[in-house]
């Protein structure tokens, strides 16, 4: 039951990934800072891809820091989308 929800970390780590790749279109202000961390955080998906298909369970260690390591990539996916969507007076 454990390596389910393990597993459910990991596959959501991966779809947020996907979900930053699809964001685009930032505003002037903050393109290239932005592009930057977009194209930065899409070199992560080789390594969740990695550990998804790792047959070893992953360490409980391991478990936790991919857990910070997703509400990281959250806020980030949040921040990138303001750079895409939001107010060009919000960002100033």
């Amino acid at each position: 039951m454990a390596d389910v929800g393990k597993i459910g970390v990991i596959l959501k780590l991966i779809d947020i990934v996907n979900e930053i790749s699809v964001i685009s279109d930032y505003r002037s202000t903050v393109r290239k800072q932005f592009f930057n961390l977009s194209r930065r955080l899409k070199l992560l998906n080789p390594l969740f891809e990695e550990i998804r298909d790792v047959k070893e369970a992953v360490p409980d260690e391991s478990f936790r820091s991919l857990v910070s390591l997703m509400e990281a990539l959250e806020s980030a996916k949040e921040l990138l989308r303001l750079g895409s969507e939001g107010s060009k007076i919000y960002l100033v």
